[in-house]
């Protein structure tokens, strides 16, 4: 294969067989096969990767107590990054990712949104007019693939309500009681970057998980929607997603010692013991308080929004069979793997709309079930622990590998500031990752292969932030 292309490629809609066409000559877009170039159908299983593994692979890699330490190291990423070296030597610096992902409101930081006492309103209604400059620095276009003309926009930036942001701001706080998305201005409006885009791009900030604390900052001028600090975003979230309460009472429910964790892609909460009544999902990496389990199921408690707003807590029940881990999992490779390869082909969603997870977001989640914090970016990520390497991205390939071969599969995250992947291994020469990809790759007789979701793949396939783009490599050890 040759001429392979990063993405996005501008396609209407994820189908299996799309024809554009450009400058005369017609472009055939198809779904790409399961089993990617120079992969096997067995490499498409956990078990073929954990048996490949050296020494054993229920090894603790980090116990709870380091896992503690690192996240509150968390919360001074740039401090620690600004004493690290790459390769050569040389200094570097993640200050323009951190500017970068501020414009929609991710953060490298991880906060106790229940420790902000108040907070400035000039620094909100900054981060209002940055919101509101992002989304005027491009054309955007709603869900009629229409262009977002200045009258809609002017309606979106009244809806913040701006002008009633007191100087100084007293929080109220509040758990998220329904997966959600975080959004860069009050609406659910889709907004994407052509009209030929075939993700939602502009207005999406990131996810909010059930039963994780906020801080409310401001609200809408409709009152439908809060400004908020979670534990590694702002954005606003629709008011009915979030119950509120004191800080007392959502750390009370937070910090029960027991509860389960959501280790596949969603867990159904029932309201009763005979699973008739939905009431809720809780997503991978999710912690809802666990009663005590019996042969009936997973009796849980959840928090509920009650119509005047407020934070009640109730039961709920989790089937006996759905994929849970009671307290966080041991941070072993086979657990790692395991679950990483529980949302292989998952689709992939910027910024992880839709319930669904970009790269980032995918890292995110999985790490959520070890008890790991990490901000939903990719630089954030890999240099959760201290053992990166970093060097730059024409560093030599075989230089990348030498360095790689240090790193223990199912524990080694690598990329770039804009990517990230997961190393499974080495086979018959070629070295292996998972990730979710959002690329596209070019065949011979040039037709265009989408493979737009969780995929293992060789680390030498174009089109997929391959070796050539890598900056770091870490790994998940003390």
């Amino acid at each position: 294969m040759r001429n392979y292309a990063k993405l996005p490629v501008f396609v209407l809609f994820v189908c299996a067989v799309q024809v554009s066409v450009a400058a005369g000559q017609e472009t055939i877009f198809e779904n790409a096969p399961k089993v990617t170039p120079n992969t096997t159908n067995e490499m498409q299983t956990p078990g073929f990767w954990i048996s490949r593994l050296d020494g054993d692979p229920d090894e603790v890699i980090l116990t709870p107590g380091q896992i503690a330490r690192l996240n509150t190291e968390t919360q001074h990423l740039p401090d620690k990054i600004k004493k690290m070296k790459d390769i050569n030597g040389d200094s570097y610096s993640i200050d323009g990712v951190i500017k970068y992902n501020d414009i929609t409101g991710a953060q490298y930081s991880v906060v106790d949104p229940l420790s902000i006492t108040s907070f400035p309103g000039d620094s909100l209604r900054a981060r209002l007019r940055t919101h509101r400059e992002y989304f005027e620095s491009r054309t955007y276009y709603d869900h009629r693939r229409m262009v977002f003309d200045d009258d809609k926009k002017n309606e979106l930036y009244l809806m913040t309500d701006a002008s009633s942001i007191p100087d100084v701001i007293i929080p109220m706080y509040g758990i998220i009681t329904t997966q959600t998305n975080c959004r860069v201005l009050p609406t659910n409006e889709i907004a994407y970057g052509t009209p030929e885009q075939w993700y939602v791009r502009g207005l999406q900030a990131a996810s909010c998980d059930v039963a994780i604390p906020v801080a409310v900052l401001h609200e809408s001028r409709d009152k439908d929607w809060y400004y908020v600090r979670t534990e590694v975003s702002f954005g606003w979230v629709p008011a009915v997603d979030i119950a509120v309460g004191t800080p007392g009472e959502i750390r009370k429910y937070l910090e029960s010692n027991n509860f389960i964790v959501a280790v596949e892609h969603k867990v159904p909460v029932y309201s009763d013991n005979t699973f008739s009544s939905f009431m809720t999902d809780i997503y991978m990496g999710s912690r809802i308080k666990l009663v005590n389990r019996t042969g009936k199921g997973y009796h849980v408690q959840v928090p509920f929004r009650m119509p005047d707003g407020k934070m009640r807590i109730v039961d709920g029940w989790v089937r006996s069979d759905a994929k849970v881990s009671v307290g966080y999992q041991p941070l072993t490779r086979r657990n790692m793997i395991n679950t990483l390869f529980s949302l292989l082909y998952r689709p992939y969603a910027w910024n992880d709309a839709g319930d669904e997870w970009n790269c980032c977001g995918y890292i995110r989640v999985v790490l959520r079930t070890f008890g790991i914090t990490v901000g939903s970016w990719p630089a954030f990520q890999i240099h959760y622990t201290d053992n990166v390497y970093a060097f730059p991205a024409d560093t030599p390939r075989a230089t990348k590998y030498r360095y790689l071969e240090k790193c223990d599969p199912g524990v080694c995250l690598l990329g770039s500031d804009g990517h990230i992947n997961v190393y499974l291994g080495k086979v018959n020469g070629r070295y292996y990752v998972i990730h979710m990809g959002g690329y596209d790759y070019t065949e011979d007789d040039g037709k265009v292969m989408m493979f737009r979701r969780v995929n293992v793949n060789e680390t030498e396939l174009e089109g997929s932030y391959n070796v050539d783009d890598w900056t770091k490599i870490s790994t998940l050890e003390q």
